[in-house]
Parts: C-alpha cells; structure tokens; sequence
C-alpha cells in the first residue's frame, strides 16, 4: 500500500495535553501516512507554546519532516487544512470543576458528559464550535471536521443539523471496550466485533463476536470474574442478565446514579480537581526539553488509544478502505427507534465516501426508554444552545434522565446560566 499524505491537518485545542497523544498517532503510523504541517491553535498563549514544544520534538525524535505551526488565531490554522480535529474546552477546567460541583447541591451528579455538567459544557462549547464550522466553510472547504470535543454527541449533532461540513464524532470508548474484550478473549483487538448501540456515552453491547464465533453467552457466565478487569465498566452481573445487554462505562452514572452521587459528595476533589492536577504535572514535563516522547504520566488523563481512534478513522478515509468503525455519525435509519436526524454511535462504515451507519435495527426494550430520554436531552441540548431560548434550556434540563423534578431542573439552569454567563453569548447577548 503506497504512503497516503495530507499537507495539512489543523488541531483547535492545541494546547491540550491530549495533543501529543494525538501526534503520537502519526508517528506510529509513519509507514502510512505523512503530514506536511500540523497546526495547532489556542488562545492560550503558554499552553500552546509549551504543548507546541512538546510536539516538535516528538517530531523531531521520530526523524519526521512534518512541520508544526502555532497559531492564536484561528483562520490561519485551518487555512488549507485537509482535516480539522477539535478538541477543546470552552472555559478551562474551572468552568468543568463548577459544572461537577453545582449540582451536587440539588443531588445530581456533576459528571462532564451527563447530566447537568453535559448540558452546560456543550452550551459553551456550541457558539466555539458553530464560528469554527463558519471558518471551515470559508477557508478550507471540504475538509473533514473529526469532533473529539466532548460532549461528543451532542456537539456532532449540532454540527449535523446546523452546517453542511463533512462531521464524524470520535470517542475512545468504543476501541477501549474492544481491546479489554479482546483481552479476556485472547484475541488480538481486531478479531472483536462488537455489536454496539446507542448514543456516546450512552450505549450498550448487545452481542460479542470473537473471530467470527458469538461469545455473548460466555461473557454472561463470567461477569462475577471479570469485576477486577481494569478495562471494564463495573456493573451487578443481575443488571447485566436482566438487561440482557453489557452496558458500557458511562452508564454507571444512570443505574448507579445513587453510588455515584455519594462518591462525588464523599470525594475530597472533584475529577475535574483531580485532572487538573495531572495536568499540571503533564504541562511540567511537556515543558522539559530532554522530554521527546509522550510520557506514560498521560494515561491517567483518561485519553487511552485516543489516537489509535483516530488515525483508524484518518486512514480509513483517505485510503477508501471502506472498514467498519464504531464513531457518532447522522442516525438516518440505523436506530428506527431514534429521529433520523440525531446522532447516534454506532458501527459504520468508513470510507472515501464518508461515513456510512449500519442498520442497527430496533433498540431492546431494555434500553429503549433510557436511550430515548438521553436523545431527547441531547436534542433539545442542541436546540437551545444554538437559540438561547431559556424556556427550551429548562426543557432540556427536565429531559434530562439524571435530574429528578422541574424545581431542580429551574434552579440548576437558572444557577448554571450565570456561572457560565461569560462563555453563552446566545444566553447572554449583552454579554
């Protein structure tokens, strides 16, 4: 197979201290793929020079030619750009630490992608992620825009709806999930298929192939054995039997919503408190310049085969492989039980041609009623982040299956709106 090349890829959130992650993908993949330039953009000055340091001399260990550029500005970082990857956050890891610790008083839990803390992360991120679709169609039409910016679904919906950008919303979930089957299997990650349904962050396995052979029925008898597996989501094994289905990580925050609120409210620091922490530590160690490989410190950010995800999908499109992929994507017909229009994470199909999603067929009557409530929150979290309508802010909230009345749901936007009030122009015009 020839060396594919893009001659320019643009990274917005450069300063992330996923970004040598990311990069690190390319170098592993030298063989196949090359990149003339990679430009990363941040508004904060010194995390993009420090991560931006950090990435040269990646780069330059691995004896690439591929240049890297840092840019304030936006426009000239997507510039030309064959792929635009987005992976931001619209207020710092104080806005996520607020958005973790104000609902704790209403009795809901704070987590980034769920819940309240979900809803008000994609409220600031959506205006960001709207002037950058606009700056895509404008200087580098028919890119490809790769979404990692949580959360995920909810901001590829927007982008689905609202743009005619060439969108594909990303997770590491999926390929996580995939490699700790593949573990306990014994087989390498890519004889796991998995027959995977729902929305990010709320999905579930309803079969596992191993080599082509079901093993669904195995996984069943061995839950009790698999509770010490690093790798997987931690649930009753009677919840997953009467389910019928495994659910995965991100569920524990709706079955187990009850455990999880304790946690938080017992927790010395928030995990927004904790991650700041590490990246500290991170941004320290990326500033070194003996350091000229990702240091294995990055792992406990929560970015595990991030850039596996994403050089699969990379190559997948610019090579026509027309592989199968578990990424977020325009639900059409997969999921008959969703709107079409929604975004849904499921196996598609992944090519020159795009994205295209299996037919995942109706949702098990198991999960149906809480995937359904997920999606209408995820919608009406788009409605109204792109409206600023306060009434459909209150909707979305109420829909929303962790928060329990229409008091809560009042209280925790009317707090949560002014909290945030610098990052929601559509809330705040005045602002």
């Amino acid at each position: 197979m020839a060396k594919a090349r893009i001659d320019k890829l643009a990274y917005i959130g450069g300063g992330s201290s996923y970004t040598p992650e990311f990069v690190d993908g390319f170098i592993q993949h030298e063989g196949e793929i090359e990149v003339g330039e990679i430009a990363l953009h941040d508004i904060d000055a010194r995390r993009l020079e420090i991560v931006g340091g950090m990435v040269q001399r990646m780069l330059q260990h691995a004896e690439l030619e591929t240049r890297v550029t840092l840019n304030l500005k936006r426009e000239p970082a997507v510039e030309g750009a064959q792929f635009v990857v987005s992976s931001l956050r619209v207020g710092g890891m104080a806005a996520r630490i607020r958005d973790e610790k104000i609902p704790l008083k209403y009795d809901v839990i704070g987590q980034e992608t769920t819940g309240p803390g979900g809803t008000l992360k994609a409220w600031r991120t959506i205006p960001v992620t709207l002037a950058i679709a606009r700056d895509i169609d404008k200087y580098a039409p028919g890119a490809w825009y790769l979404n990692f910016t949580n959360p995920s679904g909810i901001i590829t919906e927007t982008l689905l709806k609202h743009t005619d950008l060439k969108v594909v919303g990303l997770c590491n979930n999926p390929i996580n999930m995939q490699a700790g089957l593949a573990g306990i299997f014994g087989a390498r990650d890519d004889e796991v298929f998995l027959d995977w349904i729902g929305l990010n962050h709320v999905n579930w396995i309803r079969r596992v192939f191993v080599r082509g052979r079901d093993v669904t029925a195995d996984l069943m008898e061995m839950l009790e054995s698999m509770a010490s597996h690093p790798e997987m989501p931690h649930f009753d094994p009677e919840l997953v039997r009467a389910l019928g289905v495994f659910p995965t990580y991100y569920l524990q925050y709706y079955y187990n919503h009850g455990e999880k609120l304790a946690e938080a409210k017992a927790a010395p620091k928030s995990r927004g408190e904790v991650v700041h922490e590490v990246e500290q530590e991170l941004m320290q160690k990326y500033a070194d310049p003996n350091q000229v490989v990702k240091p294995p410190e990055l792992s406990l950010r929560g970015g595990a085969r991030y850039s596996e995800a994403a050089l699969n999908l990379i190559l997948s499109l610019t090579f026509d492989r027309r592989d199968v992929q578990i990424v977020v994507a325009r639900n059409g017909g997969s999921i008959p039980d969703l709107p079409g229009d929604a975004a849904v994470e499921v196996p598609c199909v992944v090519g020159a041609h795009g994205v295209t999603p299996l037919h995942m067929g109706p949702l098990p009557e198991s999960i149906r009623a809480l995937c359904q409530q997920a999606k209408a929150w995820e919608s009406w979290t788009v409605q109204a982040g792109v409206s600023g309508d306060r009434r459909q802010a209150y909707l979305a909230m109420l829909v929303n299956p962790l928060v329990p009345s229409w008091h809560a749901a009042r209280a925790l936007v009317d707090e949560m709106l002014e909290a945030n009030r610098p990052y929601l122009p559509q809330f705040f015009p005045e602002a």
